[in-house]
């Protein structure tokens, strides 16, 4: 139950073996490998190394041709729109992937296809915009080429909005008489002018034309008439339509044939390339190379199984970090805490000398998310949701921990749901009836119950806000400093302590809160330190500073048990006069001033307990909404009865009714449920990260990442390969 044990490794070896050795550690998968050796120069690759280049270039034509067949590809697995799919293979397959012929041949077909697509594309888009332009103009009946006039009249055409078109005409008038505006359609808003004028007065017209929202409009590449070169457009737009078909009908027959060979390939070239990349993080030597990472101490046998066979001209060193190293960071749990590694690993992981949290957060969460969901049929369904969705389709790790906590949770909400009596949110009274036996475990009804339901919230709150006080003092004072440990975290707890004497015990309370309050700013201002830490003092100094510490322990008695004694008058007298002589007083108030100011500082706690009473709410709006779904199960199940009354076709309306309302409790159930699971893990989640973390824990540790052939997108298997969305 905490990071697992790191080693740190040195491997120096004869640059002969380097290839060789690189492709070991990678098929061994197990050394995360950092940055070259201090005092050895790191090995520089050079930007047109012929081998960099070439993997390179063969990386990006591999993934070009696994991003176009993606478009075409057609996943089996369930949910793949939401869900990203996994390649299986053999190992086997894997390992005699490389880039031959046949992928070359591939990429050219692949990029012959998206080219003339493309191309296609361009050219559809352009003739249905010429289509749409001559739109307008469709019952001109006169060639485009005699669009220009005669010797003596002009003839242009344009468009205008139709909401202009009045007012533009009267412009025109108002400037010319020689010359006439013929408007041929409108579509879309815009009408289409045919504009003729004396060549004498062109100039003054289109001057006025200038000034008015009129565009111009010509179709210099165009001859017939606009009616048919339309329609021309429009059927070579079909034709492009049908030849990208085409293409796109040959792209899913390589997609079918090749896709999940792509995907591999890619994988397998990126592999070549890091081990190539890799080696900029080597020092080297003339003659040498060195190479400095982490191993899991549990796979120490595979790393050094995997360079035996250079043990003539290679050196292998393994050790223990020292207090100055920064090692990378494994999670290490019992499998019943795995699922709750989700959490840690969604916050951050914790550095390598420090607590792992997940130990300590599980039982919260386990408790937060059950009472969230609260109800023995939503548990139910979450288990049975959660487990189709590991085993039966073909999901990442990292989903199937998820669905590990989810599963892991929904056996608490049934736990929680026999002790709230909650199964569907049915009445229950009508479920004890129905099941007598269920009354006995029942410890709580939330809804009649809820001034209860908050305390246990709240009980909840303050104990594991305690608990992460109580842990921050431990860390402090496994690392020594163990004034520390006390003075700021075991006070905290103290306080709380008397708080709770204060209102367990009422005769206690005012003793309890004063002497709580006043011991705690004592040891938070660090006020015995000040007092005695200081043996350069005189002796009277020291004395005086004695006697104010003294004078004020008893002033705190005096005040919590009521004595009528002036020891709050003398107080303040010794402490006027040796603020003025007394560096001991004057430290000593100094330090207990300081001490209050984190007694207030506290209040945050506050708080951060009642943020747990939101847990409450949580799981009654869930058992509220539920049975309002049940309300109106009932309500459309309440017309049934009459119609298997009637007989004959009434009793067919009467099963479909029941449907109906088998539907209306199913459907509304299963809504519930997913918007619940949305408040029921992050809100608990919350409490980890702000009001519990916030105590004790900082986190910032470096992801293990071990050197290995990439796989993200694959599942290999040993033997034969295994049917997709198949579990593990």
């Amino acid at each position: 139950m905490s990071v697992a044990r790191m080693l740190k490794v040195t491997v120096l070896a004869h640059q002969s073996a380097m290839d060789d050795l690189v492709r070991r550690m990678q098929d061994a998968g197990v050394l995360d490998i950092e940055s070259a050796p201090a005092e050895l120069p790191a090995i520089a690759i050079a930007s047109d190394d012929t081998r960099l280049r070439v993997l390179e270039e063969s990386l990006a034509n591999a993934t070009f041709v696994r991003d176009f067949l993606k478009r075409f590809h057609v996943s089996e697995q369930p949910f793949s729109a939401m869900v990203a799919e996994k390649i299986h293979m053999s190992a086997e397959e894997f390992a005699s992937l490389a880039p031959d012929e046949t992928s070359a041949e591939l990429y050219v077909r692949c990029e012959d296809i998206s080219s003339k697509t493309a191309t296609l594309e361009r050219e559809r888009a352009r003739v249905l915009q010429l289509a749409a332009d001559l739109a307008p103009w469709e019952p001109v009946r006169l060639e485009i080429t005699r669009w220009t006039g005669t010797e003596h009249v002009a003839l242009f055409t344009g468009i205008v909005p139709a909401a202009d078109g009045p007012g533009i005409r009267q412009a025109l008038r108002e400037a010319t008489s020689l010359m006439s505006v013929d408007e041929a359609q409108s579509v879309g808003g815009r009408v289409a002018w045919v504009v003729m004028a004396h060549r004498s007065v062109l100039e003054d017209v289109r001057a006025t034309l200038a000034l008015t929202s009129f565009q111009e409009v010509s179709f210099p590449a165009l001859s017939g008439y606009a009616a048919e070169e339309r329609a021309c457009a429009l059927a070579r737009a079909d034709e492009i339509d049908g030849e990208v078909e085409a293409l796109d009908a040959e792209a899913r027959e390589l997609s079918a044939k090749h896709y999940h060979r792509s995907v591999a390939l890619v994988e397998v070239i990126a592999s070549q390339l890091d081990s190539l990349t890799v080696r900029e993080s080597f020092g080297a030597t003339e003659r040498t190379f060195a190479i400095g990472g982490w191993v899991k101490a549990a796979d120490r046998e595979p790393l050094e199984k995997a360079l035996e066979r250079f043990s003539e001209v290679a050196d292998l060193t393994l050790e223990e970090p020292a207090d100055e190293d920064a090692p990378p960071v494994v999670l290490d749990n019992p499998r019943f805490l795995k699922p709750f590694e989700v959490l840690t690993n969604l916050y951050g992981l914790p550095r390598y000398d420090e607590f792992d949290p997940t130990p300590f957060l599980a039982p919260f969460f386990f408790a937060f998310f059950a009472i969230c969901i609260g109800d023995v049929g939503y548990g139910l369904m979450l288990i049975a949701g959660a487990w189709y969705i590991k085993h039966k389709i073909d999901v990442a790790p990292g989903v199937k921990q998820f669905m590990d906590l989810l599963m892991t949770g929904g056996f608490g909400a049934i736990i929680v749901g026999v002790l709230f009596g909650s199964y569907f949110a049915l009445d229950w009274n009508m479920v004890k009836s129905a099941v007598p036996v269920l009354d006995v475990f029942q410890v709580l009804d939330p809804l009649n119950e809820l001034p209860k339901f908050l305390v246990i919230t709240i009980i909840l709150g303050v104990t594991q806000v305690l608990f992460g006080v109580l842990i921050a003092a431990y860390d402090l004072a496994r690392r020594g400093d163990r004034a520390s440990a006390f003075f700021d975290q075991i006070s905290t707890v103290l306080l709380f302590v008397a708080i709770g004497v204060a209102a367990a015990v009422p005769s206690l309370t005012m003793p309890a809160i004063v002497l709580g309050i006043g011991v705690t700013m004592l040891f938070k201002g660090r006020a015995i330190e000040a007092a005695f830490a200081d043996g350069d003092l005189p002796v009277w100094d020291k004395s005086l500073g004695i006697a104010w510490f003294g004078l004020l322990l008893g002033a705190m008695l005096a005040w919590a048990f009521g004595w009528d004694v002036p020891l709050g008058l003398a107080l303040l007298a010794l402490t006027v006069a040796g603020l003025v002589v007394s560096k001991a007083v004057r430290k000593m108030v100094v330090a207990v001033l300081g001490g209050a100011y984190a007694v207030y500082g506290m209040s945050a706690f506050i708080g951060d307990i009642l943020s747990y009473t939101r847990l409450a709410a949580l799981g009654l709006s869930g058992s509220l909404v539920g049975m309002v779904f049940n309300t109106l199960a009932g309500l459309v199940m309440g017309g049934a009865g009459g119609l298997f009354a009637e007989g004959g076709f009434g009793i067919l309306g009467g099963v479909i009714v029941v449907v109906l309302a088998a539907l209306v409790f199913a459907v509304g159930h299963v809504f519930n449920v997913v918007i619940n699971l949305l408040g029921a893990f992050v809100h608990p989640a919350r409490l980890q990260f702000v009001e519990f973390f916030s105590k004790f824990y900082e986190g910032g540790g470096r992801a293990f990442a071990p050197f290995a052939r990439r796989k993200k997108s694959l599942v290999l298997h040993a033997g034969e390969v295994r049917q997709e969305g198949a579990g593990s």
